[in-house]
């Protein structure tokens, strides 16, 4: 197909064709998206199917299969998404490895666990192949690199920064989804274990109840990165 001026009329890719729908709504990849986005944060990511996206979008069910290949599809999207957020507002420290590390870590730990807990916890463990999740192996082995490991060094280092942090993120966001009752009878085991271990053989325990009763209703996502970073910088480089 040629346009007025004789020249080949350009085709939309395929999948990333964008239509309108009835209510003015520009269908596209990051439509649904938003509306995934949207779902799983306010009602949990079990509601997600084609027929609530749909109706979160305006359009027919069936529209999705224009973009995507199926739910699972859109969740590796949305993790994406997630894993974008984090890198757009990630800003690296000059030349220091560790700080840029360091802050890269907490960019995505707070918009899994923080920002988008529902999200985060039911997309942290997804394996996307997508750009942006490309995008931080990519920042995040160069940072290793710079702070002199080799490429087998830098594989073994990536691997375990990248699952704790998403093991920490999910954890977080796990408790974040639970009801609230249920949240405040957790904390309130940690409020009550001085008196709990009044009768229980527990010395060491009973020694450090008191700093557990408040560590324990805390995040631990900071310190436990400062024993990570301190075990990387320690690291042999060979």
């Amino acid at each position: 197909m040629t346009s007025r001026d004789g020249q080949p009329r350009r085709q939309p890719a395929a999948g990333r064709r964008r239509r309108r729908t009835q209510t003015g709504i520009e269908l596209s990849r990051e439509t649904y998206v938003d509306a995934a986005v949207h779902l799983i944060e306010n009602r949990g990511a079990a509601v997600l199917s084609a027929r609530t996206l749909g109706t979160a979008v305006g359009a027919d069910a069936t529209a999705l299969y224009r973009y995507f290949t199926g739910i699972d599809d859109v969740l590796r999207a949305v993790a994406d998404r997630m894993i974008g957020i984090a890198l757009d507002r990630w800003t690296p420290d000059g030349d220091d490895w560790v700080s840029s590390l360091r802050t890269l870590a907490r960019a995505l730990y707070h918009v899994y666990a923080r920002e988008f807990p529902l999200v985060g916890y039911a997309t942290a463990v997804r394996t996307t192949g997508l750009a942006n999740e490309i995008r931080a192996v990519e920042i995040t082995i160069g940072l290793l690199r710079d702070g002199g490991f080799d490429e087998a060094g830098a594989a073994r280092c990536f691997r375990s920064l990248s699952d704790f942090l998403l093991g920490q993120a999910m954890m977080e966001s796990a408790f974040a989804a639970l009801p609230s009752d249920i949240q405040l009878a957790d904390h309130a085991v940690w409020d009550d274990l001085p008196d709990r271990l009044a009768t229980a053989n527990a010395p060491h325990t009973e020694s450090v109840a008191a700093h557990l009763r408040t560590l324990m209703q805390e995040s631990s996502f900071d310190d436990a990165l400062e024993l990570v970073m301190r075990g990387l910088v320690a690291s042999p480089r060979s």
